[in-house]
């Protein structure tokens, strides 16, 4: 039986010691360009979006073809020798239970953005599908389902994850004592170049992407918590409900992320969970089952069979623009989450195995988003084709915001179904934002020895940071600047992600010898458990 491995409150509240002066230059810089956007908003969005298209249809190519590579890097990693090599060593155990584990990482890679694109996603590839299809045909229609299941799916948890093991293994197999996105790099650039100037440049880019990412994710999200909330309250839904909405879910945040990851993000991850299954389950029983089941499994089958066609889509000859807005987009977006998912996922992984974390990171994050989709969206999908609404007319006309929340509204118990919708949508933004302040954090530390944190007074600035970035660009009536900076950022980040991958492999092959013992070890250890044998690494997790 896999044993947990229990962090003494006193490991727990050891505090990391900051690099002040890249905290400090980050936080001015970041507050400065957020003051730029506001007082120049039209002219920054129109540069951002210029720049933004430049680069998707210019390198969308590389985006792609990239991602698709990293899967079969990932592939490799879990199904060769590699794959047995445990993070910590084969004395280590998992800080946390598995299901408890998985909970984390999904819940802080997908956000409220997940519920509110799950709803309505298929709806603009129904109106504008890919392949030259007919709008609002039957082919289009199925597309429409099995297009946001690809776009949530292994591919873009592939972005999430290939960070991990460059990441974990410098940290807890190489004693790095770093979570540092350049450090990852070292193994090309050198370590005098990870901890000088360049370093700085690649850690920045991490805070750069993950406040234009979390803006993007919050601009999703925020409205249509706002319109859940009016509908509840029966109030008209202005800018400052939106205030309220986030000053909730800042506190929600800002009270987990200074608990730390066992008081806080732990036990938002594992109430997150329990919350989303209630919802999803209870609109599979109460809506069109059947429909949402055979949607489910069709959209499947079309994302297994043309996956390599929608992997590579570049769309040369038509020029629709589909794969620059859609797949280039969310590809750019994850790649800007990419280094702070790397780093959080190889922080909540010590204990489990290269394969393990492969494995569970593409399963678990595409069945739970895919689940998301299938009935959340099938849901909409069937009220649209059977006519009792017109989510499509109520989505162009008046908002997602709108459309999403008439759609649960169409559902018997509809005010319960709300309660329960606004309740996972606080819970999931906050479990998002504490998760990338809790990264940042780390990033701006000298070195995280085992055992220690960032500092409180970090985590808040940096939670209390996206949550004033959140009000500023609502007010200023759109999220543009920040979040297209954000997939500017994405660009260099790729590449950068690509120099962890080549130092990982160099690392591995460096430290042959000692992991082909380690896996003959961790073997012996594993077997000895199984039997019920007093082992070291039980007797250091006290069991």
């Amino acid at each position: 039986m896999r044993k947990i491995n229990k962090v003494s409150s006193a490991e727990q509240t050891e505090n990391a010691q900051v690099d002040k002066p890249f905290f400090l230059v980050s936080a001015v810089v970041i507050l400065g360009m957020i003051l730029l956007m506001v007082i120049f908003d039209k002219q920054t969005g129109a540069l951002m979006n210029d720049l933004y298209n430049f680069t998707a249809y210019n390198f969308g190519w590389a985006y792609l073809a990239i991602t698709l590579i990293f899967l079969f890097v990932i592939l490799y990693i879990a199904f060769s020798k590699l794959g047995r090599i445990r993070l910590g060593g084969p004395k280590a155990r998992p800080e946390f239970k598995t299901m408890t584990w998985i909970a984390m990482f999904f819940c802080s890679g997908i956000g409220t953005a997940l519920m509110t694109w799950a709803t309505k996603e298929w709806a603009y590839y129904m109106q504008s599908p890919p392949f030259d299809m007919a709008s609002g045909s039957v082919m289009a229609t199925e597309y429409a389902m099995a297009y946001p299941i690809f776009h949530w799916g292994p591919l873009g948890w592939v972005i999430y994850s290939v960070l991990a093991f460059p990441i974990g293994y410098m940290y807890w197999n190489r004693n790095m004592n770093t979570y540092h996105f350049a450090d990852a790099c070292s193994g090309v650039i050198g370590e005098r170049n990870a901890k000088g100037l360049l370093g700085k440049i690649i850690n920045f880019t991490l805070i750069l992407g993950l406040i234009g990412a979390n803006g993007t994710s919050l601009g999703s999200g925020t409205p249509m918590l706002s319109e859940s909330v009016c509908q509840l309250l029966g109030i008209p839904h202005t800018f400052g409900v939106d205030i309220v909405v986030v000053c909730i879910w800042t506190a929600i945040f800002t009270t987990s992320v200074t608990l730390g990851l066992q008081k806080g993000i732990k036990i938002l991850s594992d109430i997150n969970v329990i919350g989303v299954l209630t919802l999803l389950a209870f609109i599979l029983i109460v809506g069109p089952t059947s429909f949402i089941i055979n949607n489910y499994v069709n959209a499947h089958g079309i994302m297994i069979t043309d996956f390599f066609r929608m992997s590579v889509y570049t769309d040369p000859i038509g020029q629709t623009g589909f794969a620059q807005d859609w797949t280039v987009f969310y590809w750019a977006w994850y790649y800007a989450y990419a280094p702070f998912m790397g780093a959080f996922i190889a922080r909540v992984s010590r204990g489990r195995t290269l394969r393990e974390i492969a494995i569970s990171t593409l399963g678990a994050g595409t069945i739970g988003a895919g689940i998301f989709h299938g009935i959340m969206g099938g849901n909409a999908m069937h009220q649209q084709l059977s006519g009792s609404l017109d989510f499509i007319g109520i989505l162009n006309e008046q908002g997602d915001a709108a459309a999403i929340v008439a759609s649960l509204r169409q559902l018997p118990l509809s005010l319960i179904i709300l309660i329960v919708f606004c309740f996972c949508g606080f819970i999931f933004s906050a479990t998002t934002i504490d998760s990338a302040a809790y990264s940042m954090a780390q990033t701006s530390c000298k070195e995280i020895k085992q055992g220690q944190e960032p500092p409180r007074y970090v985590r808040l600035t940096w939670a209390l940071a996206m949550g004033a970035i959140a009000l500023v660009v609502m007010n200023i009536g759109g999220m543009t600047p920040v979040k297209t900076s954000s997939l500017l950022v994405a660009l260099p980040i790729m590449i950068f992600s690509v120099l962890a991958v080549i130092s990982f492999f160099r690392w591995v092959r460096e430290d042959k010898g000692k992991i082909l013992a380690e896996i003959e070890e961790d073997q012996a250890l594993m077997e000895a458990e199984y039997r019920g044998e007093s082992t070291p690494a039980m007797e250091e997790s006290g069991e």
